[in-house]
């Protein structure tokens, strides 16, 4: 199963972590395991490559973790924001039809 916990500060996500592989298949054919690494890098690299903002990411085998730096605000912030908030609804959608092999976590920090 992969965990992703999505992280939120102040009524809006901060960043996120997704974990573990999803198990619907043997690797290289996992359809739900491909769409979650397909959202939560595309949002990583969004905010990091495209909006250019400052972002903690690590990544490793089976593990990708994303959270904005603390000065990040205002307009920087509300862009990051939308782009994590488009994540969070497509790994939604992927939850209510593989919800045996995904997780999501809310957490406040």
């Amino acid at each position: 199963m992969t965990t992703i916990t999505l992280f939120s500060k102040d009524g809006g996500l901060v960043g996120f972590q997704a974990q573990g592989h999803s198990g619907y298949e043997a690797a290289g054919n996992d359809i739900v395991c491909s769409a979650i690494s397909a959202l939560t890098t595309a949002a990583a690299n969004g905010i990091t490559q495209v909006l250019g903002l400052s972002a903690a990411v690590e990544a490793e085998e089976g593990r990708l973790y994303a959270m904005l730096e603390k000065h990040v605000a205002g307009r920087d912030l509300e862009n990051a924001r939308i782009i994590l908030d488009t994540m969070a609804l497509g790994l939604r959608s992927i939850a209510e039809t593989y919800g045996d092999f995904i997780k999501i976590i809310e957490r406040k920090v």
